[in-house]
């Protein structure tokens, strides 16, 4: 293999300008988890002082402060700086990408698929998942139905960024489990899970309400 050894999958990519992370694995991981802990915490602390909001909401709450944060900050970084992988900046958003690309090579070599995804992940979810905290504090009557819409886009994201990696047989990731089940699998299943969850609840309550609707209507048309 010619050029600049990397450590990803397959290993026949040509990646001669690849600069290796200054940040370790340990230190990666560390200050995502000290960032993550600490929106969550002070969006939780925030939705305390919202006592409409439920405990149940709350933590939904602090999902899409954290969710939002991740969109606009870390793949809008992937999206804005096309030149990451051969990039000497050691700042950590950049480095988390070289971490995560071993999983799937595809954020390596730029391709078009994963960087439309990440577009509309960064620049249209990431906004929303702060219009909805705004809707769920002040109590916006749209804020199932933006929590539904988003959930969905965030649902059909994973959908096809698993589906196109699974019909060209997993070939852009490390066969490690660390990285296949741990990365690749288990980093983007959140994705899918939460989401789902969101947009039960969320698809229940616009039911419920339209429900109402409908069982007062009949009434007015016998007062008319």
């Amino acid at each position: 293999m010619s050029g600049v050894a990397h450590p990803y999958y397959p290993r026949d990519i040509q990646l001669p300008n690849y600069v290796p992370p200054a940040w370790s694995t340990a230190e990666l991981f560390g200050v995502f988890g000290v960032a993550v802990g600490l929106i969550f915490t002070l969006s939780w602390l925030f939705a305390r002082s919202c006592r409409h909001l439920s405990v149940l909401e709350r933590f939904t709450f602090s999902w899409w402060a954290v969710t939002g944060a991740i969109h606009m900050l870390m793949e809008g970084a992937f999206v804005a700086f096309p030149a990451l992988i051969s990039s000497t900046n050691k700042a950590f958003l950049l480095d988390a990408w070289k971490e995560y690309a071993i999983s799937d090579s595809r954020y390596a070599t730029r391709d078009t698929c994963i960087v439309s995804l990440e577009a509309v992940t960064a620049f249209v979810e990431g906004p929303a998942c702060m219009l909805i905290l705004y809707a769920m504090a002040a109590r916006k009557p749209f804020s199932n139905l933006l929590q539904f819409t988003v959930s969905l886009g965030q649902l059909y994201g994973a959908a096809v960024y698993f589906a196109t990696s699974y019909l060209e047989g997993f070939p852009h990731s490390d066969p490690h489990p660390i990285y296949f089940w741990g990365y690749f699998v288990g980093m983007n299943a959140i994705w899918i899970v939460v989401p789902f969850l969101i947009l039960w609840r969320c698809w229940a309550r616009i039911v419920s309400a339209e429900a109402s609707v409908q069982a007062v209507a009949p009434r007015r048309s016998k007062r008319e």
